[in-house]
């Protein structure tokens, strides 16, 4: 049915800058042009990194810290919910953290809300006891008619396959990027480059959370190798997480920290991939699909990631980037000294690249979501 002026609930975790904080901006970015009125509950408030901008994108924030309430949490995380919902009038909540989507949605649905949404954006850990963790989760979910959004087909495949779960319940929409203010942004950013500066350096970038799911390490053990080649390198690290410590001491051991830049959490990432010659991507299959290769081949840079399933997926087997073995840092030193050789000389491939990427809009995502529960929408 087309709805006007549908109510949206979004259940987050916390406001950190990381992956579904930013993908609820994007819901919140587009919400009046498809006629959406958007509310968020933040269940923990702290990292603070987003609070400002999820407040004023929204019309309605609230936030919680019930993380420190040990088992406490889970029912008051379903009456959280529950009171959002009935405030906000939700016709339809998004749960974002897949591991409290159970008592998220139970809160929702005793509230009234029939359509109901939980994304799911990692591969499954699988084993007796995981397999039972994802049963704990997916089964109130299953009772109530929820649909599991996976951000890749290869979650979708890993998480129906743990037995005993109905498998119609999973379903695929890939993630979002910002794309045409990426690519705008971050070629202003490369026109200025200057000589002078020390953007003028072959530079690589990595834009990720410093979590054990990515592979940061390599990426530092890949350096020593990549300076033979060029000696001012810069490797401009984006992110914050709790291996932060460990991989600036990882860079002091390697003798690579003179080449490595440490940014944090940043604002500015588009300028940051403008002033960049490569992005890389090292990760492992942990990964559920990487989104910020979309920001990167939108910002016009060639792409070198791992050949885990999600990136395998996303790049096309290797047609929209280069893919390397996982854990090889010798292996991935060539193959960005050989994307930075050939940097600047391969404008059709560019092109292609940022032309993919225009198909990852915002306005194309939420369609997606809001017709697997019947709710038509226009979109560009």
């Amino acid at each position: 049915m087309v709805k006007e002026g549908v109510n949206i609930l979004h259940v987050l975790n916390t406001p950190r800058a990381e992956g579904t904080p930013n993908l609820v901006l994007d819901w919140l970015s587009v919400g009046s042009q498809m006629n959406l009125r958007q509310s968020v509950v933040v269940l923990n408030s702290t990292p603070t990194d987003l609070t400002d901008r999820l407040r004023d994108a929204a019309e309605r924030y609230v936030e919680h810290d019930l993380f420190s309430c040990g088992r406490k949490k889970f029912p008051l995380i379903s009456r959280a919910v529950y009171r959002a919902a009935r405030e906000s009038a939700a016709d339809l909540v998004v749960c974002w953290p897949t591991g409290f989507a159970n008592w998220a949605c139970v809160g929702a649905r005793l509230a009234g809300v029939k359509r109901l949404l939980v994304h799911s954006g990692n591969p499954a850990t699988r084993g007796l006891r995981a397999d039972w963790m994802a049963r704990y989760c997916f089964w109130p979910l299953q009772a109530i008619n929820a649909r599991v959004i996976c951000c890749s087909d290869y979650v979708r495949d890993q998480v129906r396959a743990i037995p005993l779960i109905r498998k119609s319940m999973f379903h695929t929409v890939w993630n979002c990027a910002r794309v045409s203010g990426v690519s705008e942004r971050a070629a202003a950013a490369r026109s200025s480059r200057r000589e002078d500066s020390l953007a003028s350096r072959p530079t690589i970038i990595m834009v990720a959370t410093f979590e054990d799911h990515k592979d940061h390490p390599i990426l530092i053990r890949a350096l020593p190798h990549l300076i033979e080649d060029y000696p001012d390198l810069r490797l401009i690290l984006v992110g914050d997480g709790s291996r932060r410590a460990e991989l600036e001491r990882l860079a002091q051991q390697a003798g690579v920290a003179h080449a490595v830049d440490f940014m944090g959490t940043r604002m500015d990432v588009p300028e940051l991939l403008g002033v960049a010659d490569a992005f890389v991507f090292a990760t492992t299959p942990r990964e559920g699909l990487g989104t910020v290769l979309i920001e990167a081949l939108a910002a016009g840079l060639p792409v070198v990631a791992s050949d885990v399933p999600a990136c395998r997926e996303l790049l096309q087997n290797g047609a929209r980037g280069s893919l390397v073995p996982a854990n090889n840092p010798i292996a991935l030193a060539e193959a960005v000294s050989a994307t930075l050789r050939s940097a600047g000389t391969n404008s059709g491939q560019r092109t292609s690249g940022q032309n993919f990427a225009r198909s990852f809009t915002p306005q194309k995502m939420i369609s997606e979501y809001l017709k697997l529960v019947g709710i038509e929408v226009p979109h560009a």
